[in-house]
């Protein structure tokens, strides 16, 4: 068994594992320590090397399924990427990265924050703005897209703003010092150029939303809570840091922690009459674009790719039971990697848990004979929550008894406000007044779905399905009808249905058969897609080309993971899915991965501020032809606590 690694700044990949684990677990912390050291060993890296990212290196696919079981790292402002063996403590595989950036690591952002907060010219600025002490100040590194002079764009950039936090309690967003910002190098540990528009108010209120801050408190409600009172009814080895198989109700899967992806899904099987269906052999996010609709200089470089420059999984939220979870969920801790190499503890992290979902699976009620049969409709969510700066994204991975998997996106925390001098603001055209000099910028949320199908079986077609109106010949009654069409997607790139196009899309096995001839699929269910708006030549769009297209298929290669390429942060674009596509691969009866871009403009509004209520975005592999029946028949009807025959 073989294990590989990976790593942002300096890359490592690493093999041999202990026996017990499975090839698709996290690294131990014991791999990590045992990589870094290989790296120290071979002269690699030093101390001052940082890491922005370690992990697994997937074993290839068939190896897997078999049942047999890469670090990218910064020094001396230099990529590297390479492999490590486990087993030996050799370095197998060394090369340099030319005209990258990796993601921020930690330790930058704190630096780039008191690099600011230093500099005499910033200073003075600030002092012109009434501030003469800079204690109660908070300020935020933003990246910077590609919104610089050509002369700094090989620096490695952090765009700094800052916050007025004195007085406020939660709230250190709400009182931005608009008009002012420090572009830092944060390699030279330097200001390199200074942002300065000229003052405006800052926002006197405190926009706090904890209880104690609220004027007064409505009743306070009876429990309504979430439980399982006879215990779970999934199996999960709640010990485990490195994730593991979680079985429930005929599914199975695995699933781990990234730091770079988040949530990993893998293995993702249906047990349909004693035989193992293979639905997913992996998914997760692949990217985040967020881009806001300002022209401002402080305002136009925030494209944020929050996946490749921030880390879903660095930034995970330890969840709390009772709000971010039912509190008897079942709540997991992961090994992740800091900039350093060394691995820490990040403490509950993932919850699983069941829940009913008040309503029904199925039911129906027939008049002509008084009968009546239904079931309950009970879920089984795997969850994680990023807190990327101002905003918590909660990714649910969700299992139905119907054979359905779901995933759910919901947005909430708090809003990025710009201060602006007005009390009342007529021009909606940028954003709404969420506050006394408080605007809320309009943005996009683009989410790019890596989602690696393997529908009983790694050979699968995309059917592009179009319904198809006819007109019907004669005089009859009826003068009109849809049908549908079918065509099988022969080459990889975007997809994007048009009026009177392609409005389903179908992953098939044209080598297998059901009992009725028809191939078993699954059908991509859509909820949110909608698409950016940008000019396709703008360095924002270019970075993030995926949002362009609802959905892309590829064929499968285990190196490609990331929509927006490996390393987006101060990208000029071309990188991920546009390269990805370039070759026009053949995926008619192959190996598929699609790329499902969950994606929705945000227009805020008052009742944003100052807490953004849970706004939830769903796509979902829904089965088509998988199973010769609805495969919830075999529900028992006691489950529902209904007595038999009422």
């Amino acid at each position: 068994m073989r294990r590989i690694l990976s790593s942002l700044v300096v890359a490592i990949a690493a093999f041999a594992v202990p026996a017990a684990a499975h090839p698709l677990d996290a690294l131990s912390g014991e791999e990590i320590e045992t990589a870094v050291a290989a790296l120290r060993e071979a002269g690699d890296v030093d101390g001052a090397t940082r890491f922005t990212l370690i992990d697994l290196d997937e074993p290839p696919k068939p190896a897997v399924l078999a049942g047999q079981p890469f670090a990218i790292a910064r020094r001396d402002r230099t990529v590297f990427e390479g492999v490590v063996d486990l087993a030996t403590r050799r370095v197998e595989r060394w090369r340099q990265i030319l005209r990258v950036q990796t993601g921020i690591a930690l330790d930058e952002w704190v630096s780039a924050q008191k690099v600011t907060i230093a500099d005499p010219q910033w200073q003075a600025a600030m002092k012109k703005r009434g501030y003469t002490a800079f204690d109660k100040l908070f300020c935020a590194p933003f990246t910077v897209g590609y919104d610089s002079a050509p002369s700094e764009r090989m620096l490695r950039l952090l765009k700094v703003g800052c916050f007025d936090t004195e007085g406020t309690r939660n709230n250190v967003w709400g009182r931005p010092i608009e008009g002012l910002y420090a572009l830092v190098d944060v390699d030279a540990a330097k200001v390199v150029r200074l942002i300065d528009t000229g003052p405006v108010p800052v926002s006197r209120e405190m926009h706090a939303y904890d209880e104690a801050s609220q004027p007064s408190l409505r009743p306070a409600l009876k429990p309504v809570v979430i439980r399982t009172t006879d215990g779970a009814n999934f199996t999960a080895d709640r010990s485990s840091t490195t994730g593991g198989e979680v079985r429930w109700n005929r599914w199975s899967f695995h699933y781990r922690m990234d730091r770079r992806v988040g949530l990993v899904l893998s293995l993702l099987q249906y047990e349909d009459q004693g035989r193992e269906r293979m639905v997913l052999y992996r998914g997760s996010i692949a990217e985040m674009f967020v881009p806001y609709m300002d022209d401002h200089p402080g305002w136009a470089s925030r494209t944020y790719m929050d996946v490749g420059e921030y880390g879903f999984g660095e930034f995970a939220s330890e969840l709390r039971p009772g709000v971010d979870c039912p509190a008897d969920a079942a709540f997991f801790d992961a090994v992740l990697p800091n900039e350093e190499g060394k691995p820490e503890t990040a403490k509950s992290v993932v919850c699983l848990f069941e829940r009913d979902t008040g309503a029904p699976l199925w039911r129906h009620d027939e008049i002509v004979n008084h009968s009546w049969e239904g079931r309950p409709a009970i879920e089984l969510v795997l969850r994680m929550i990023a807190s990327i700066g101002n905003y918590d994204y909660v990714t649910d991975w969700v299992l139905t008894e119907a054979g359905v998997l779901r995933i759910d996106v919901g947005s909430t925390g708090v809003d990025q406000v710009k201060g602006v001098p007005e009390h009342r603001l007529a021009d909606r055209s940028h954003g709404m007044l969420v506050a006394a000099n408080l605007v809320s910028i309009n943005h996009d949320h683009f989410l790019s779905f890596r989602l690696d199908v393997d529908i009983d079986g790694p050979a699968n077609t995309l059917m592009q399905e179009r319904l198809v109106p006819r007109r019907l010949p004669g005089n009859g009654d009826r003068r009109s009808l849809w049908t549908v069409e079918e065509q099988p997607v022969a080459r990889e790139g975007p997809l994007a249905p048009v009026h009177g196009g392609a409005e389903i899309w179908r992953i098939v096995n044209p080598a297998v058969t059901n009992k009725f001839g028809q191939h078993p699929g699954y059908e991509l269910s859509s909820g949110h897609s909608a698409t950016s708006l940008l000019l396709p030549e703008d360095f924002a769009q270019r970075r993030a080309a995926f949002s362009g297209s609802p959905l892309w298929i590829t064929a499968y290669d285990p190196n490609q993971l990331y929509a927006g390429g490996t390393y987006p942060n101060q990208s000029p674009g071309g990188d991920g899915l546009p390269a990805f596509v370039a070759r026009l691969r053949p995926v008619a009866g192959a190996d598929i991965v699609l790329w499902y871009t969950m994606g929705f403009h945000h227009l805020p509004r008052p009742e944003d501020w100052p807490i953004l209520s849970t706004m939830w975005h769903s796509v979902a592999l829904v089965p088509w032809g998988f199973f010769d029946h609805n495969p919830s028949l075999d529900l028992r009807r006691e489950f529902a606590g209904v007595e038999p025959g009422k």
